[in-house]
């Protein structure tokens, strides 16, 4: 049936030409950006590995001996990505609730951290609350307090896993407390495991045995200490960061407090303060209003700085806390306005790590690393070990 098989091949070469076919370079054009995402996620992933890798590796962690980088099993439900920051979110299980917000979070080492909870001030009187972590923040279960404790409480986590509050030592996680050992005298020099902290009465130094000794005896010479960082570099090296004759100074000692190096930095601002990565230092300017008003960077541990800024930066123009600097030499800030900021010229410029990112308030470090305080705008907080990948605590 000849006649029949060729009117039925004409007809299906009619039904054919009648479909409107797809737009072929739209097609192709989404095809293209989904293979760009995907191949973006994967390296997202890798650069989350190679970061922890180079954390161990290079030890850059102002401390002698680095310890392992804390398991971050099980999965999180949620996880908040951008820049190559990833915040790792809640996992479900182990979550608690005491009663207040977060003021204090340590870490003594990247799995065994602490957690400070008191009252807002606006809030009914409630009793402080101490809860401890054993896995990075995973689980956490709550700590006894010692009784007769005031309403300024210092919390401060020792390398070697004691914890000091307000004049009472714990060496067992929170278990347990005693009064802390009476200190004769002013500190003559901050020793091995000890740290060096602000206070009243300018640079104090505080000891796992004693707690706060006291001022440290040989204060930076003719300056005005704002900050002070929060562990010593890694071959033992403590910075300082403040004013001298209105000039933003930096100082540092390499002989536990008993000679300082006093360093002034070209350029117009109220305090300056100090982030280190190695042998990488950068040298914050800060202006009114936590202005980013210049930034210096030094590749020989300090003895010489060289400005990456020639100016206030425009964006994010204000910052909360401290400086990061990441492992793959990138530096993280927080901005007053609440969002992540991330260079890739030293700080020269600034651009917003916007995508899931959640809000947060400011960045402290910590004895093991770092910690995010006021995520969502809710007192949730954060701990990471290289700045790069964070773990939300579960607590609030």
């Amino acid at each position: 049936m000849p006649e029949l098989e060729t009117r039925l091949a004409r007809e299906r070469e009619g039904l054919l030409d009648s479909i409107e076919q797809p737009p072929l370079e739209r097609v192709g054009a989404r095809a293209a950006t989904i293979r760009h995402r995907r191949r973006a996620r994967r390296a997202g992933a890798v650069l989350a590995v190679v970061a922890v890798a180079g954390f161990v590796g290079l030890r850059p962690w102002d401390t002698d001996q680095t310890p392992p980088v804390a398991n971050l099993s099980p999965s999180p439900g949620v996880v908040y990505t951008d820049a190559g920051i990833t915040i790792n979110g809640l996992t479900g299980d182990g979550f608690i609730d005491p009663r207040g917000q977060i003021t204090d979070v340590e870490f003594a080492d990247p799995d065994h951290g602490y957690s400070l909870v008191q009252c807002r001030a606006d809030a009914d009187p409630c009793s402080p609350s101490l809860a401890r972590s054993a896995d990075g923040g995973i689980t956490w279960t709550l700590a006894t307090l010692p009784s007769g404790l005031g309403t300024r409480l210092d919390l401060v986590a020792f390398a070697d896993g004691r914890i000091v509050i307000g004049g009472y030592v714990s060496t067992d996680a929170g278990q347990t407390w005693r009064p802390t050992a009476r200190a004769e005298g002013p500190a003559a020099t901050v020793e091995k495991g000890e740290l060096l902290r602000l206070g009243d009465g300018g640079v104090e130094v505080w000891s796992p045995t004693y707690g706060n000794r006291g001022a440290l005896a040989v204060q930076p010479p003719a300056m005005t200490v704002h900050w002070v960082a929060g562990v010593p570099t890694a071959t033992g090296a403590w910075w300082v960061g403040g004013v001298r004759d209105q000039t933003p100074v930096v100082a540092v000692t390499h002989d536990g407090g008993r000679r300082w190096t006093v360093t002034p930095l070209d350029a117009t601002g109220t305090t300056a303060q100090v982030s280190v990565l190695g042998g990488h230092v950068y040298a914050v300017v800060i202006g009114p209003g936590r202005a980013i008003a210049a930034i210096f960077k030094s590749v020989d541990s300090g003895q010489r700085f060289t400005p990456t800024t020639t100016g206030r930066v425009a964006e994010p123009g204000e910052f909360a806390g401290e400086m990061v600097p990441l492992l793959d030499g990138r530096l993280l800030v927080i901005g007053t306005d609440h969002r992540w900021y991330v260079s890739e010229d030293d700080g020269h410029t600034f651009a917003r790590a916007a995508g899931t990112l959640p809000a947060a308030g400011w960045v402290h470090r910590t004895t093991a690393g770092y910690v995010a305080y006021d995520l969502f705008n809710a007192d949730w907080a954060a701990f990471s070990t290289d700045g790069s990948t964070w773990r939300k605590l579960q607590i609030n």
